[in-house]
């Protein structure tokens, strides 16, 4: 019943720092056992920071630990491919940020890589663990809406440091891959198939190479349509909204909101010469417990009880190919591998 995982930290990112770190200490069965960068001196940093047992110099020390049960990869995308092969064959349970590969075909060889080495793989979309998602999609299933016609996401910021990781095109940089992803995901999520056309644009920064602001269309075999729209240089904003014959859901929330969220369902309008008269708003409440803390949580349900991941390796290889499509479409961008 007290059964702990020991986890590793293969990188000191920022993401790690804020809030997966924070979330593991939370969490009621895990344990930050040890913490590893690229040299000494900021992991012995995260060691005393956050009280870890360990602290490793490389990441290859990191994963020769026997007693590392399960790693959180941080690191850049392209080295996502790299360190989950890597921990795959030392044995360890690989909890890894999202995007988790930088297309499709790289994600089919993560899993293959993982199954034949007998260790789970999760791509780390913490928000899918809040119960904020979690009931709007229940509400969408129960038909409070009526049926799904039109799902839009966005996500957005104004990036300022040109030298973040964001902005290098070899690191896998740009917004189709640090926020776009999230549009794609929660998109899928919420209607529960592929779209059958994919359509998108992008503004690229022809400096650094990488997409700067992006727009996707989707369009599903039923006549549904969606939109997402990610940015790096417009004003910051997480929302989503759905659509249906019924009925409209607003979330005007970020993704990894925590604490007291709410967000309203529209019933009852009409249009009178272009007037949407006798509209009636339900405000919902969710108490939203830490997502990070909730998906290491789950993620060790997973190791220590046969849980299955709740961010399965069929939608993350959906939301890849979605995003190969929309990359490919986009002016054309190369959709890039970094497989071995």
């Amino acid at each position: 019943m007290n059964r702990k995982v020991n986890w590793g930290i293969l990188g000191c990112a920022g993401i790690a720092r804020i809030r997966t770190i924070p979330g593991l200490l939370q969490a009621d069965n895990a344990r930050l056992y040890a913490v590893a960068s690229r040299g000494d001196g900021k992991a012995k940093e995260f060691k005393e920071l956050f009280s870890a047992e360990k602290a490793y110099g490389s990441y290859e020390q990191l994963l020769e630990d026997d007693e590392v049960e399960a790693v959180y990869i941080p690191l850049p995308n392209t080295m996502h491919y790299e360190w989950t092969e890597k921990a795959a064959k030392a044995g360890k349970h690989i909890l890894c940020e999202k995007p988790l590969a930088m297309n499709e075909e790289e994600a089919k060889k993560m899993y293959e890589v993982c199954r034949e080495n007998g260790v789970l793989l999760m791509e780390a979309f913490a928000y899918r663990h809040s119960p904020l998602v979690q009931k709007v999609k229940a509400l969408i299933d129960e038909g409070a809406i009526g049926k799904v016609k039109y799902i839009e996401s966005h996500l957005t910021d104004v990036l300022h440091d040109m030298s973040n990781i964001r902005m290098n095109q070899n690191l896998g940089g740009g917004a189709f891959y640090d926020m776009a992803c999230y549009n794609v995901n929660v998109i899928s999520y919420l209607i529960g198939k592929e779209p059958e056309s994919v359509k998108a644009f992008a503004e690229m920064d022809e400096e650094y190479g990488v997409d700067v602001s992006n727009t996707f269309l989707l369009k599903y075999d039923d006549g549904t349509q969606a939109a997402g729209y990610s940015s790096l240089n417009s004003y910051a904003r997480g929302y989503y909204a759905v659509v249906g014959g019924k009925g409209r859901i607003e979330v005007p929330c970020n993704f990894n909101c925590r604490n007291v969220c709410k967000f309203t369902v529209s019933t009852g309008a009409y249009v009178d010469n272009v007037e949407v008269l006798d509209e009636e708003k339900t405000e919902y409440t969710v108490m939203c417990p830490d997502n990070y803390m909730l998906e290491i949580e789950q993620f060790g349900r997973c190791i220590l009880d046969g849980e299955q991941p709740l961010v399965s390796e069929k939608e993350t290889l959906q939301n890849a190919r979605i995003l190969d499509r929309a990359l490919e479409d986009a002016a054309r961008l190369p959709v890039r591998s970094h497989c071995t």
